[in-house]
């Protein structure tokens, strides 16, 4: 671990101190929200739900990106497709429900340039349904095989590499009166880049050919729309930056599943932590990227005021989890042994009758109400009676919080729903009498007592231990006031709806030698 106070940082990028070009090439969360990986902890297309979305290439250079969607329970791809941006290009999105089928889609009337093109000769919509062959056939998971699966999930968008304007390629994505260039056999916008990767093409006899490295300067962010109930939550994707190692370019052809989230040879990380950035080396990628959304205590609000009719629900969600726990087929476990790769202490996998044992994180939690009260358990006699652990079991949690005993069969905001397996299914926090309004804390960094003990971390090459989990996600908040009558005498929904980023702190220790 090497550690330098912000000041030291600053000096060094300005004074090209020697050491600090690494630094400045190391993973990291970048606050502004700009980077060469967008991360997007959550899209709902249920109960009515529509999410939005959009990406924006902030920079001079046209971008190769692939954009990948990932269901909710296990991390399985349901629909991967390659991305071409124009210099300030911004590429939108709506996820909305098939109504046949019970599965995702996405729909587009976006001109920049995808392989597959979507919006297709003379503009219009573009449909793709979402897939379910990730997690079904020979990559079979024990979960729920149906299309309905791809409802809800998370979203990555991966730069990988940019294309400068000297490249053969640049004028083929740049826009011309809003639509791109077509300059190829068949007159149609982005027929260059498809027949790029057609059988002979450039692309597929070299994938690399035209590109240079990855320069990041990417945002985006998306939304959750319910018209019915009218209202909308709006978040902001979080943004890595320096991702990939100086030289490496990883441009994939659009059917296939990489580049992932530990498709780059860059292990080293930066992390921002009580006033000091930290630095750390690390066996894989992945651990890289984990280390810089790694939280030892997660918190954030709820409010369900009977008053104001208020729902509160969290997102949480583990965008690398599947990496560290899916044992199943067609996963993407990095380990060596079977057993869960740290901070993660479970596995996905299923017994030899399919049923199906789901990676569960169990966890100590802590919450007030708005004027300090917390719920305390008086002296009793030993032995004590069993505890259940609250536990997270999916990779993007939906947290239910309520002051009544219901359950109903979806959320009331997010509108995720029971499953069969009750590990599966969203979470419901029940709080006792009297807490409609306060915080709560998720503590990461302990295992608790009735899930086996001990402390949650990863260990770094130097034996740096990042306590907690790698964690992104959200509160979604609502009020209701049924409909209120306008002076003009009309009636008008008044629903109120916001979503505010999670809080966290971090625990960074350097281990001590054994």
């Amino acid at each position: 671990m090497k550690r330098n106070t912000l000041t030291a940082a600053i000096l060094a990028g300005v004074t090209g101190v020697a050491g600090m070009v690494n630094v400045s090439h190391a993973v990291n969360l970048n606050p502004d929200g700009l980077g060469q990986v967008l991360l997007y902890p959550f899209y709902t297309t249920r109960g009515g739900n529509d999410t939005l979305i959009s990406v924006v290439n902030t920079t001079t250079e046209a971008k190769a990106v692939k954009v990948r969607f990932i269901e909710a329970l296990n991390s399985r791809e349901v629909l991967d497709f390659n991305l071409y941006l124009s210099p300030f290009d911004v590429w939108t999105a709506a996820l909305t429900l098939n109504e046949a089928t019970g599965g995702g889609r996405m729909v587009t009337a976006d001109r920049s340039c995808t392989v597959p093109y979507f919006v297709g000769e003379g503009g219009g919509v573009g449909i793709q349904e979402f897939l379910p062959f990730q997690y079904t056939g020979d990559n079979f998971d024990a979960g729920p095989q149906t299309l309905e699966r791809t409802a809800s999930g998370y979203i990555e968008f991966i730069e990988m590499g940019s294309i400068p304007d000297a490249s053969v390629f640049f004028d083929a994505i740049k826009h011309v009166n809003g639509t791109p260039r077509s300059g190829g056999p068949f007159g149609a916008p982005c027929d260059v880049i498809v027949g790029a990767w057609l059988t002979g093409g450039t692309w597929d006899t070299n994938a690399q050919a035209g590109l240079a490295d990855a320069t990041g300067g990417l945002f985006g962010t998306g939304s959750i729309v319910n018209v019915e109930d009218g209202t909308l939550l709006s978040y902001d994707a979080t943004a890595i930056d320096a991702f990939w190692a100086v030289g490496q370019i990883e441009h994939t052809n659009p059917g296939f599943i990489t580049p992932n989230l530990n498709s780059t040879t860059n292990t080293m990380s930066n992390v921002f932590s009580n006033g000091q950035v930290v630095t750390d080396t690390w066996d894989l990628g992945v651990q890289a990227v984990n280390a810089t959304i790694t939280f030892d205590q997660l918190m954030n609000e709820y409010n369900v005021n009977p008053a104001l009719a208020a729902r509160s629900e969290w997102v949480v969600t583990f965008p690398t989890k599947g990496f560290h726990t899916d044992l199943a087929f067609g996963g993407n476990y990095v380990g060596l042994t079977g057993d869960p790769v740290p901070p993660f202490t479970d596995v996905w996998t299923f017994f030899s009758d399919f049923s199906l044992s789901p990676a569960c994180e169990s966890m100590d939690i802590d919450f007030w109400d708005r004027e300090e009260r917390t719920q305390q358990q008086g002296l009793i006699v030993s032995p004590p009676p069993p505890v259940q652990g609250f536990q997270l079991c999916r990779e993007a949690n939906v947290i239910r919080f309520s002051s009544d005993a219901s359950l109903p069969a979806s959320t009331e905001i997010l509108k995720e729903p029971q499953r069969s397996s009750s590990a599966l299914t969203y979470t419901n926090f029940g709080l006792p009498s009297g807490f409609n309004a306060g915080w709560l804390q998720f503590n990461f960094g302990n295992v608790p007592s009735s899930a086996g003990g001990g402390e949650r971390f990863a260990v770094s090459q130097d034996g740096t231990a990042y306590f907690g989990l790698p964690v992104i996600g959200f509160w979604a908040q609502r009020f209701t006031n049924g409909l209120l009558t306008t002076d003009a005498g009309d009636n008008v929904l008044a629903n109120y709806a916001g979503s505010y980023d999670h809080k966290g702190s971090r625990r960074i220790t350097q281990l001590q030698p054994q």
